[in-house]
């Protein structure tokens, strides 16, 4: 499916919303994502991007001059040609790099968290696909795929495919298969407990 970069704007206040359990981004929240808060400007500079290179004959050099804004205020870059579905959720946007990586819709990334190629000749970069969590520190590369809902750990060094719903840790990653929600059992403490945020 092809978004519009305002879909993928609409998308994005939708995950942010979803975040603080809103069911919709009223126009108080949208107005506080655009100035007060770090991740969403670091998202929707994204998307001014993709809006201003469709403008005739300066539309490039526009794109360029806020790519170059973005990496230099926020000390991330999100690579102009990486291709990012909407959705995107980024709490924290300082110390990411992304290379020319294709992201899927409802993707999360933390802090410090690099995506690109393993080496100059590899035939692709990663493929990260929809409602995947990258963890704060977590390092992607190579020509691999991350499938859809798989959680990358904190500070993990992924250099091979990660099947989908699953969870990769470790240096290097090893996959982890979670158990099913029927085949943990329910227990005085565990039904008690708060979901971690």
């Amino acid at each position: 499916m092809t978004e519009t970069p305002f879909e993928k704007v609409r998308a994005d206040l939708k995950r942010y919303a979803l975040r603080e359990d809103r069911t919709s981004a009223s126009l108080g929240f949208t107005l506080r994502m655009l100035l007060l808060t770090p991740g969403f400007q670091f998202v929707f500079s994204r998307r001014l991007q993709e809006m201003a290179v469709k403008i005739p004959l300066v539309g490039r050099l526009l794109r360029r001059i806020l790519w170059w804004w973005s990496c230099v205020f926020f000390g991330s870059e999100l690579a102009m040609a990486a291709r990012i579905g909407g959705g995107l959720y980024v709490p924290h946007p300082f110390g990411i790099v992304v290379g020319a990586a294709t992201l899927g819709r409802n993707v999360s990334i933390l802090q410090n968290v690099t995506i690109g190629r393993k080496a100059a000749d590899d035939p692709r970069d990663p493929v990260i696909e929809d409602d995947v969590s990258i963890s704060a520190g977590a390092v992607v590369v190579g020509a691999i795929i991350i499938g859809q809902g798989a959680t990358i750990g904190a500070n993990a060094v992924v250099t091979r495919d990660v099947p989908a719903q699953t969870i990769a840790m470790g240096i290097p990653a090893k996959v982890v298969v979670p158990k099913s929600p029927e085949d943990t059992p329910v227990t005085d403490a565990s039904a008690t407990a708060s979901p971690v945020a």
